[in-house]
C-alpha cells in the first residue's frame, strides 16, 4: 500500500483562495542517490504565492510549492540519516514538488546542516532572504568599506542585506519613513542628498539594494549613486506599465550600472553551499533569523490559505508551516 503525506497543492495556477488545497499524495521514495527529509518546518515567501497564481510560466502542474524548509533526514546513506538540516533553491515548487508538504527529496550533496542554535521554524525562515541578498551582493561586487544603501530593508530580504552587509565589511544604509539617523535615511523626503551626505560624510553610496521596487524611490537612489556604483533589483516597478525611467546620459557619465537579480536559477547545491558557510554566523550570534515568526499548521487548509494571502498583503512576521505533532 502506498504511504501517504500531507501537502500543499495546486492541480493550476490562479487565484491562490480557489485554486490552492491541503491534499493527501504519495510520500516520495527518493532515489539510491538521494535522501528523504521529513519537514519540520517550510516557509511562505512571496514567490511562493505569485507561483501558485501563474508569476512563473516554467512552473509545471500539479505541483507542491515551497523553497525553504528545515527537517530530519530520515531516509538515504547512513552517514546522512538523522543529520538536521536546511535548504533552499534550486527548482523547488516550479517543476519539482517543493516545500510546503510533510517530506522532501534532495541529494546528499544537496545538503547543508543547520544551525544547532536555531529551531526548525528559525532555520526555514532564512533560506530565501539570505540567498536572494547574497545574490544581490554579489551582483554588486560590494566591498569592504563601501556604503551600501538598502531599500526595504526591514523587509525578510533587506534585513538579511543589512546583516550581510555588516558581516562582510561594508556599512549598510537602511531606509523607513521615520526621521534619518546615523545609520538611515527618511524616504518620505523629497531629496535624499543632505541624508547621504551625513550619513556617509559625503562620500554618497557605492551600491542600491532595491527590494522595493517603487518608481520614486528608484529615482531618489540614482541621486545619491557616486562614480561607478551599481544597482540591483529584485522587485518590479508597482507602475502599471512596470517600467521605470531615468536618465541615460547621467548614468554613462558616472559609469553606473544597473542590474537584476534573479535566484530561480541558483541550484539547491549552490544554495546548499551558501548555507553551509553561513552556519557559523548564525552559530556565532553574528547572523540571526527573523525575529517575528508565525507558524501555521500545514494540514489545516483554511490557516493555510489565509497565510499566503497575508505574505502576499506585506506580513511583518515571517510565516511558516509545521505539523502540530511536532
Amino acid at each position: 500500500m502506498t504511504e501517504t503525506q500531507k501537502a500543499v497543492r495546486f492541480e493550476s495556477t490562479g487565484p491562490v483562495a480557489s485554486v490552492l488545497k491541503v491534499a493527501s499524495i504519495p510520500k516520495p521514495d527518493p532515489f539510491p542517490d538521494h535522501c528523504l527529509i521529513q519537514i519540520r518546518a517550510s516557509a511562505i515567501n512571496p514567490s511562493d504565492y505569485s507561483n501558485v497564481a501563474g508569476g512563473f510560466p516554467n512552473t509545471t502542474t500539479p505541483r507542491t510549492p515551497g523553497r525553504d524548509y528545515a527537517g530530519v533526514v530520515v531516509k538515504g546513506p547512513a552517514s546522512e540519516v538523522g543529520k538536521r538540516v536546511w535548504g533552499t533553491g534550486g527548482s523547488n515548487g516550479f517543476d519539482k514538488d517543493g516545500s510546503h508538504a510533510e517530506y522532501i527529496t534532495a541529494k546528499a550533496t544537496e545538503l547543508a546542516v543547520m544551525p544547532s542554535n536555531l529551531s526548525f521554524a528559525q532555520a526555514a525562515a532564512c533560506g530565501v532572504g539570505f540567498l536572494t541578498a547574497n545574490a544581490m551582493i554579489e551582483r554588486a561586487q560590494v566591498q569592504v568599506g563601501e556604503y551600501v544603501l538598502v531599500l526595504g530593508s526591514s523587509g525578510s530580504v533587506g534585513s538579511s542585506l543589512v546583516q550581510l552587509l555588516q558581516l562582510r565589511g561594508a556599512f549598510p544604509i537602511q531606509t523607513s519613513r521615520r526621521e534619518s539617523s546615523s545609520t538611515s535615511v527618511n524616504t518620505t523626503e523629497e531629496d535624499w542628498t543632505a541624508q547621504i551626505e551625513k550619513v556617509t560624510d559625503k562620500k554618497y553610496v557605492s551600491a542600491v539594494m532595491d527590494t522595493v521596487g517603487e518608481a520614486s524611490l528608484f529615482k531618489k537612489s540614482l541621486k545619491v549613486l557616486n562614480m561607478d556604483g551599481r544597482y540591483v533589483y529584485i522587485s518590479v516597478s508597482k507602475l502599471p506599465s512596470g517600467q521605470h525611467t531615468f536618465d541615460a546620459r547621467s548614468l554613462y557619465r558616472k559609469n553606473q550600472t544597473i542590474a537584476g537579480v534573479n535566484t530561480l536559477p541558483i541550484t539547491t547545491e549552490r544554495a546548499s553551499m551558501l548555507l553551509t558557510e553561513l552556519k557559523a554566523a548564525f552559530e556565532q550570534g553574528r547572523l540571526t533569523p527573523p525575529s517575528l515568526i508565525e507558524e501555521v499548521p500545514l494540514e489545516d487548509e483554511k490557516a493555510v490559505i489565509e497565510a499566503y494571502e497575508k505574505v502576499k498583503a506585506g506580513s511583518r512576521a515571517k510565516i511558516v508551516l509545521v505539523r502540530s505533532e511536532y
